[in-house]
């Protein structure tokens, strides 16, 4: 026993004293290495062509091609970065972040706005292109639905301007905010500063029309005096100068202006709003124009704009997936691309030191061997999480399948049929209503069953679900999900969650009755713990199936554990958890 003691002791010893010898050894090969990459990179980080590549990239995004233009940013970002030149790379990185911020990629290019903030720092010199960061971050934040936030980025801009035209811009942003705030009294301060201050005798006339139009429709929701006359002026403006999108706003402020006032005119506008949208594509404004038409139409209308927003919202959420997708895509490849670049250089840089890495391999092999044996015990645990965790993936993939065939077979033979019996005139309106239900369950099915996006944009993903089941009816509310990094989580982990949640708010929507829901988040001791609670009817006995008994096994899949409580009267709650 005391021999065994020993050797175990002596062989504990000479591992750590080749281990601290292969350390030194690789230490020393990683600093030349270092050095040899750093001479790479400064002969290949030509000024000359970054400049080239930026100009690429600018030309691109005048036309319109932000996937190019993303492109050449990138080229040039990386050949500065080689260079050192923080101003340069801070310029490149507010240009990737202003296109992910287009393409609605918001998370992401906030990342990439803060990471250019600290490469501009505080000097006075660089304050025009901070200001116009900060502003990007307000639109973000705007886009998002966190006003307040916005606030704050767009006064940090306006913290750093002297230009009028700019201090303008970001003052209108401010303004609008509190408009979406309801917070109309400052919005009103705020525009009365821009109009008293002289700033629309400065500006362009895109930006006066802007200004003009949010003040007239501030003071008209505030309950201030305001005539048509001041909404047909502005609008006068927008014509003369085409600007489609300030008259499309215009519009729908004159709908809502006439709205008490005059169905009429109001449906009037609605219709011009709706016209404006269909003939230059605006997808989203023309489902803002038919909710209008909607609250102002009659009953033979209704079926005709609900089917046709149906259509166009689901549309929309297509062609932004598709184009996500694409735009990630685009990232990715040019990711890869950097990524094979490093990897060449570092390969010449290691071929200059393959002496010094043949030493460090010798000892090297010692440790394969003990890290073989050591693996050799841990692979039955790994091998068994690995098991689970290709189930739950396989389990989301068949769901995925499923929906595909739902919305592409099922749903649109649906959809046929409804077009036919509208088609034929057919007066069977239970029929139609019957069928139109059809519809609108299949649906529900494949948008149930429809691809998670994980990753990054986990986050914001799972806040459009919370959004998606929030109504005049219902209100679902989250606390504590930014604090817990949920966007960090393994992607099986991630659909599970979402699943999850998913099942327990289409419950709720199918039989609770429930007009406030709460969703909390929480991290304690390496475990995420998310608790759902709403006030709905609940029961008295809990019958787990269908359902809540999916729910379940997808928590164990995770290794993870659930509980359900009801009672009659009090609402359902339900809470599980696992290991990050």
């Amino acid at each position: 026993m005391k021999r065994n003691k020993i050797i175990l002791l002596f062989f504990t010893f000479f591992c750590l004293i080749t281990y601290a010898q292969v350390k030194v050894d690789t230490l020393k090969s990683n600093e030349l290495i270092k050095r040899t990459k750093e001479k790479l990179y400064l002969s290949t980080g030509d000024e000359k062509l970054a400049k080239k590549y930026y100009l690429i990239g600018y030309n691109y995004n005048l036309l319109n091609n932000s996937d190019s233009a993303y492109k050449y940013f990138s080229k040039s970002k990386f050949l500065y970065e080689s260079l050192n030149d923080s101003l340069n790379i801070a310029l490149k990185l507010f240009s990737l972040g202003k296109i992910e911020s287009k393409k609605e990629l918001f998370f992401k290019s906030d990342s990439t706005l803060v990471s250019a903030l600290k490469y501009l720092g505080k000097r006075k010199d660089n304050h025009k292109i901070t200001a116009s960061v900060y502003n990007i971050l307000g639109i973000n934040s705007n886009m998002q639905g966190n006003y307040s936030q916005a606030i704050k980025w767009y006064d940090d801009a306006l913290k750093l301007t002297v230009d009028s035209t700019r201090t303008a811009r970001y003052l209108s942003n401010i303004g609008n905010n509190y408009i979406l705030l309801g917070e109309y009294n400052k919005s009103i301060e705020i525009y009365n500063e821009i109009v008293q201050n002289g700033f629309l005798n400065k500006i362009d006339l895109t930006l006066k029309g802007k200004v003009l139009d949010n003040f007239n429709y501030v003071k008209f929701l505030n309950n201030d005096k305001v005539k048509e006359s001041d909404f047909l002026e502005t609008q006068r403006l927008k014509k003369t100068i085409n600007d489609i999108d300030g008259l499309i706003t215009n519009y729908s402020y004159l709908s809502d202006f006439f709205r008490e006032k005059n169905i009429t005119k109001s449906k009037s506008y609605a219709k011009k709003m709706y016209d404006l949208a269909v003939k230059y594509n605006r997808y989203n404004d023309r489902v803002i124009a038919i909710d209008k038409m909607l609250a102002l139409a009659n009953k033979s209308e209704l079926q005709r704009l609900a089917i046709e927003r149906n259509k166009i919202k689901d549309s929309i959420v297509l062609a932004h997936k598709k184009t996500a997708n694409k735009f990630a895509k685009n990232i990715y490849n040019y990711e890869e691309e950097k990524k094979q670049k490093l990897e060449a250089r570092a390969q010449l840089a290691e071929s200059t030191l393959s002496l010094e890495k043949q030493k460090s391999q010798k000892q090297l092999w010692i440790f394969v061997v003990i890290l073989t044996i050591l693996s050799s015990i841990v692979y039955f645990i790994y091998k068994r999480e690995k098991n689970k965790k290709e189930k739950a993936i396989e389990v989301y993939k068949t769901e995925t399948r499923l929906a595909k065939k739902i919305h592409d077979e099922l749903a649109n033979d649906v959809y046929a049929v409804m077009s036919t019996l509208q088609n034929n005139q057919t007066t069977d309106f239970n029929l139609l209503d019957r069928v139109g239900k059809i519809y609108a369950q299949t649906r529900d099915i494949s948008h149930e069953n429809s691809p998670v996006l994980t990753g990054e944009q986990f986050e914001n993903f799972l806040k459009q679900l919370f959004l998606d089941f929030t109504n005049d009816r219902s209100k679902v509310i989250h606390k504590g999900l930014q604090e817990v990094n949920i966007s960090e989580l393994a992607k099986e982990k991630q659909i599970v969650v979402y699943r999850a949640l998913q099942e327990l708010l289409v419950n709720m929507k199918k039989y609770s009755e429930a007009t406030l829901i709460l969703i909390t988040f929480s991290v304690e001791k390496n475990k995420l713990s998310v608790a759902y609670q709403d006030n709905g009817v609940g029961t008295e006995s809990i019958k787990i199936k269908n359902g809540l008994q999916n729910m379940e096994t997808r928590i164990k899949s995770i290794g993870g554990l659930v509980t359900f409580e009801s009672k009659q009267e009090k609402g359902f709650q339900a809470k599980f958890q696992f290991k990050k």
